[in-house]
């Protein structure tokens, strides 16, 4: 009669012979654990190179960081130990090691950035987009394999045997482990990391992974005192800002994934997709941009640009966006433009909870804010990003809606990834018609399509900007390359993180090109109109070619955010503003009943507007920008009315006053 076998036998026969009964055994279970570590850190290094043959080169030339990182993932799997169910958390750390590898691997299918704890602060965010980058296939085999992991940690819990605490082994393997790791001066001294994809590759997953874990903010400079920053002062001469002669409406328009695709070696295209561009490249100012980020973190270029302020010195992965600004307030270049009496308004077509900007916009000095949820005919592309062509529109009302110079922050969003591996649109006018390397035909032609039309977007606004009855300047970027095979051997100037930029302007700029980074952008163009307002914009302005010019960026940031603020004389001269959602106001002029549904009249409507009937919302059929209906519903005597704008992960935004149905 054959013996009724699971899978848990054989961790039972593990362990019986790594303890008999007098507490011997042929196996040391630390000697396990190390085993089990090293396959572990195998596992997550092949996840980032996406090759065992690069991994195998990785290990070779680099032993002493895999030995590091190999220690990291021992440490955390000694702590099963501590428990007498030890099989069990040891399989249970082990899965959370595998998931954390196989997360990273699918990311970098879709994107160049690896997978940091950055990534799990962001996620509620990713919820609302997740149909673009997953198919419902994809979702439940997700969901599957999830509940599968849980019903086997259940299983494992009620199976696998208990054991001894041995603490005294316990104690020396992580003593032990955490000697060594403190002994490896050559990683554990890695501070400031210019870009997180060289970091994953130099110093390991599970270095990196757990940096980002618990490295937040700007350490302390060892220089940094209230004597140093008094120096920095006075030679800034902070008090002095000039009187610029001319005040011109201000826009910035930070274009997703844009970049010339024409610095990519030796791909053939049926036109070129960026006309327009081109054009702009050669009669206005422009160079070269050094962003932060490949493929993913816009929010992380718009925070350099809006700030001055270098993210290299924040937390390996981190976005200011979701940590020090959701509860402090920064200088930015609006904070510095308001002292000159501009209004400043941020426009986004898409949601406005992604990065948190609805709450953070107003600790950057934002007066308003535009995301789609206020926006009317919008149009999306084949992948359900909007269009861009909706921000010319934006743009002018927001430029519109004040009697004062403005400055507006513009994000696009029309030429996101993820790109289809398939045809999704049999129209498209550009064609790729060779390349140098092998690249995937489809996402490049998609992605090739989707910027010639950004391309026009752009000759679309400078030319309603060029006939507008103020002076305009146009500062036009890209904040990152795109999400597609491309190193930084196949473009022309080399750099997989640098994009371009061009201002345009109704008046005549006198300027030399020249290449920045994004957080010397925005100084760089306030100094082109004579404008010095802001302590690091003085900086950017006097410094950017001293030797010492990043140590006093440095400690002015930590000054600024984390230290005692000494350069304000300890008060943040920076209020949080009360930001309005929209430019213009949205308003009921009536409600009233037409037979079964309720038809509601008013301004300003958008299709994220809901109606609320006695405070509970109700579904919401959007007919125009003046009415909104209500099917199926009654309008009782005295029941009050208010429409709220909504974002599609269902937070209110902004609502009216209430109406009350007096009849």
């Amino acid at each position: 009669m054959l013996k009724k076998y699971d899978g848990f036998d054989l961790l039972k026969k593990i362990n019986n012979t790594t303890y008999n009964k007098s507490g011997k055994g042929y196996f040391n279970p630390i000697i396990q654990l190390m085993i089990i570590a090293t396959v572990l850190n195998v596992f997550l290094e092949v996840s980032i190179r996406h090759s065992i043959f690069g991994t195998i080169d990785y290990i070779v030339t680099r032993p002493y960081i895999f030995l590091y990182n190999t220690l990291i993932i021992l440490i955390t799997l000694s702590l099963s130990l501590l428990f007498i169910r030890r099989h069990f958390f040891l399989i249970l750390i082990s899965t959370i090691w595998i998931a954390f590898g196989i997360a990273n691997f699918v990311l970098l299918s879709y994107r160049t950035i690896p997978l940091s704890a950055s990534d799990f602060y962001i996620l509620k965010s990713v919820f609302g987009i997740i149909d673009i980058y997953l198919n419902t296939i994809q979702i439940m085999m997700i969901l599957g394999i999830l509940i599968m992991s849980i019903m086997g940690l259940v299983m494992a819990w009620n199976k696998l045997p208990k054991n001894r605490v041995p603490y005294y082994k316990t104690f020396i393997c992580v003593s032990s482990t955490l000697i060594l790791i403190f002994s490896v001066s050559e990683i554990s001294s890695a501070r400031v990391f210019r870009n997180l994809v060289d970091a994953y590759n130099e110093y390991g997953f599970a270095y990196c992974f757990s940096t980002s874990l618990i490295d937040r903010g700007i350490g302390r400079p060892e220089n940094y005192s209230e004597e140093n920053i008094d120096e920095i002062v006075s030679v800034l001469n902070i008090e002095d800002s000039n009187t610029p002669q001319r005040r011109p409406n201000i826009v910035m328009v930070q274009l997703e994934s844009f970049f010339d695709v024409n610095h990519i070696k030796g791909l053939e295209l049926s036109e070129n997709p960026v006309p327009y561009f081109t054009q702009l490249k050669e009669d206005f100012p422009s160079g070269f941009l050094k962003v932060p980020s490949i493929g993913a973190g816009t929010a992380n270029t718009e925070f350099e640009v809006l700030t001055g302020m270098n993210l290299s010195y924040f937390g390996l992965g981190e976005y200011p966006y979701k940590t020090i600004l959701t509860s402090s307030t920064a200088e930015t270049i609006a904070y510095n433009l308001s002292e000159l009496g501009y209004k400043s308004h941020a426009i986004h077509n898409n949601t406005a909870t992604f990065y948190n900007r609805h709450t953070v916009f107003p600790n950057l000095g934002f007066d308003t804010f535009i995301p789609i949820e206020y926006m009317s005919n919008v149009e999306y592309s084949p992948i359900g990003w909007a269009k861009d062509d909706i921000l010319t529109t934006e743009i002018i009302k927001a430029m519109e809606s004040t009697d004062t110079k403005d400055f507006v922050y513009a994000i696009s969003v029309q030429a996101h990834g993820k790109y289809p591996r398939v045809e999704v649109d049999s129209n498209q006018k550009i064609k790729v018609t060779g390349s140098k390397n092998d690249i995937e035909v489809i996402p490049y032609e998609y992605f090739i399509n989707q910027i010639y039309e950004v391309d026009q977007f752009l000759g679309n606004l400078t030319e309603e900007l060029s006939h507008y009855d103020e002076p305009v300047v146009v500062v036009i970027f890209g904040d990152h390359l795109p999400s597609l095979s491309i190193t930084d051997d196949d473009l022309v100037n080399g750099d997989l993180f640098e994009t371009e930029y061009v201002i345009w302007s109704n008046f005549p700029i006198e300027s030399i090109n020249q290449d920045l980074t994004t957080y010397q952008l925005s100084a760089y163009v306030l100094e082109l109109l004579g404008i010095n307002n802001g302590t690091l914009t003085k900086l950017h302005q006097a410094y950017n070619n001293e030797e010492d010019y990043e140590d006093k960026l440095l400690m002015l940031q930590y000054d600024m955010l984390y230290g005692n603020q000494y350069v304000f004389n300890g008060i943040n001269p920076y209020e949080i503003i009360d930001m309005q959602m929209g430019v213009t106001d949205i308003k009921i002029r009536n409600a009233r009943q037409e037979k079964d549904n309720i038809r509601i009249s008013g301004v300003g409507f958008t299709p994220w507007s809901v109606v609320y009937i006695n405070n509970r919302p109700k579904q919401t059929r959007f007919i125009d920008e003046s009415t909104l209906m209500v099917e199926n519903e009654f309008l009782g005597y005295g029941s009050n009315v208010f429409v709220a704008q909504v974002s599609d992960d269902r937070r209110v935004m902004s609502q009216t006053p209430n109406w009350y149905n007096d009849y």
